[in-house]
């Protein structure tokens, strides 16, 4: 699902009008994104949630070749679904 269609969606269950809508969508996603970059955590219950992970830097071999490469330390994003969404996607 693309974000328009979430938008669409959104509209179509609430009656609001989709301008509205998009800014809504468009304040949340801010706000998520917002957290991550503060290495904040963000859960919704019944969800799941975006966790924020510290990669180590480390040293990798470039395929094909003998040369090892130093990758430095980053930062990447999981997501970690709730027990209830779980058992929702088995029983589709």
């Amino acid at each position: 699902m693309k974000k328009s269609m979430l938008v669409n969606e959104v509209s179509e269950k609430t009656g609001l009008p989709k301008s509205e809508v998009e800014i809504i969508v468009n304040s949340m996603l801010d706000s998520i994104t917002d957290a991550l970059k503060a290495r904040e955590a963000v859960s919704f219950i019944g969800f799941g949630s975006f966790v924020p992970v510290k990669k180590n830097a480390r040293e990798i071999f470039i395929p094909g070749t003998t040369q090892k490469v130093q990758v430095e330390e980053k930062y990447g994003i999981k997501f970690k679904p709730s027990k209830k969404l779980k058992a929702i996607i088995e029983e589709a």
